[in-house]
């Protein structure tokens, strides 16, 4: 088992990728906490954690407050032991606008759902990488994983300017992160999953679904985000579909394992 000993938190970690990424480790040997505001959904992955012989602990709180950020990492050390894996993967973008709409130009989406979308991605990260940072330090090792959308981060989308913002700010965060805890023994990197088949976008058409993956299939690259140190690699971007290519592992698309 690669992570046997570890501890993992994972924000967003109930569903979707984080539940994939969550499940992942602890088939890989790590203890896992998980932060998400779905009580049904978290004592649903806790269970799931268990069942493969691991320690599990959630935590209900809001990720946009220090407060709680603050409290997640907090109960993680109190029930775990310790934290040696940080995953950022609460976030996205349909859910944080008002009619769930794919796409919202810069005319029409009201400050509230850009400040919205930018605190659900940006601040949560800020907040989640700044209440662990302390620890990590002090113990002089630590790995950070950050989920950005790379095709929108590197150039913006006409209808998603908030998000893409956000992205492109939470890849510049965790270079910036890199540099600065690299003494300490603290690897930063950004994992970018491809297009998934999660909740928010399970309304697209089959020609869409035809070019997206599913959660699951990021459980590679995650262990392997996991398994960094400051000297194997540290403020870089991994993209998940090029992971795969890399490695000769071939997946068929969403659409042909849920549809045959």
């Amino acid at each position: 088992m690669q992570l046997e000993g570890k501890v993992a938190l994972i924000t967003g970690g109930a569903r979707g990728l984080g539940r994939s990424m969550a499940l992942a480790y602890a088939r890989e040997g790590a203890d896992v906490a998980v932060v998400a505001r779905t009580p049904s959904e978290l004592d649903a992955v806790g269970l799931e954690i268990r069942s493969l012989g691991r320690r599990a602990h959630t935590v209900n709180a809001e990720l946009t407050t220090s407060e709680g950020a603050n409290r997640a990492a907090r109960e993680t050390v109190c029930e775990l032991g310790k934290i040696d894996v940080l995953v950022n993967n609460a976030g996205g973008y349909r859910l944080f606008t008002n009619d769930l709409t794919h796409s919202v130009t810069v005319l029409d989406i009201t400050e509230e759902e850009w400040r919205r979308v930018l605190e659900s991605n940006l601040t949560t990260t800020f907040l989640a990488c700044k209440a662990v940072l302390p620890h990590m330090m002090e113990r002089r090792r630590g790995v950070i994983v950050n989920l950005t959308s790379r095709n929108v981060a590197r150039r913006g989308r006409a209808g998603q300017a908030s998000y893409g913002a956000a992205k492109a700010a939470v890849e510049r965060l965790s270079e910036s992160l890199a540099d600065e805890v690299k003494d300490f023994g603290i690897a930063v990197n950004v994992l970018d999953p491809g297009w998934n088949l999660t909740k928010p976008n399970d309304d697209y058409d089959d020609e869409v679904h035809k070019r997206m993956r599913l959660p699951d299939d990021i459980a590679d690259v995650a262990v392997f985000m996991a398994l960094q140190t400051t000297e194997t690699m540290t403020g870089q971007l991994v993209s998940a579909p090029e992971y795969d290519e890399e490695h000769g592992i071939e997946r068929l698309s969403a659409f042909q394992r849920l549809h045959g």
